[in-house]
């Protein structure tokens, strides 16, 4: 199967994404919002990371292992029920708290659209999980670098 080149463009777009989410954490002690004894930019931060690792993850996964279960589950009523009251109850915690959800669902279009690219381009999953990862931590430390320095 021949490759067909990537699109820097759509690697741009996440890295930017990423860049913006990482300008709007929080940077200060926010003791007397949550109760965290720390700093919480920090804590922030590492949820950043680590939300940046599991959309890589969750997009590079092969699809046929998850399809095959998915379908399997959703074959029995019980199954169907609970799946459509499950995404029922989440699309109503989403629009109650968009402005909550508004950044983690641009992060995943902005990777599901880099990942496509990469699909069409013939990269293997490992390949696409490692540009992903890259492209995300880089953004997000390009947003640090960006919010410490206002």
């Amino acid at each position: 199967m021949e490759r067909e080149k990537t699109s820097l463009a759509l690697y741009s777009i996440l890295v930017v994404t990423y860049t913006t989410f990482g300008c709007t954490l929080p940077s200060a002690t926010l003791s007397e919002m949550v109760e965290y004894p720390g700093n919480f930019s920090q804590l922030a931060w590492a949820l950043a990371a680590v939300l940046a690792l599991l959309l890589s993850a969750a997009l590079t996964v092969p699809l046929r292992k998850t399809k095959r279960l998915l379908i399997r589950w959703l074959k029995t009523d019980v199954g169907m029920f609970t799946g459509v009251v499950a995404i029922v109850f989440l699309a109503a915690l989403i629009l109650l708290r968009i402005h909550l959800f508004g950044s983690p669902i641009v992060l995943l279009l902005a990777g599901a659209l880099a990942r496509l690219d990469m699909q069409t381009a013939g990269l293997s999953e490992r390949q696409a999980f490692w540009i992903l990862t890259v492209a995300s931590l880089a953004g997000l430390v390009l947003g640090w670098i960006v919010n410490h320095l206002m």
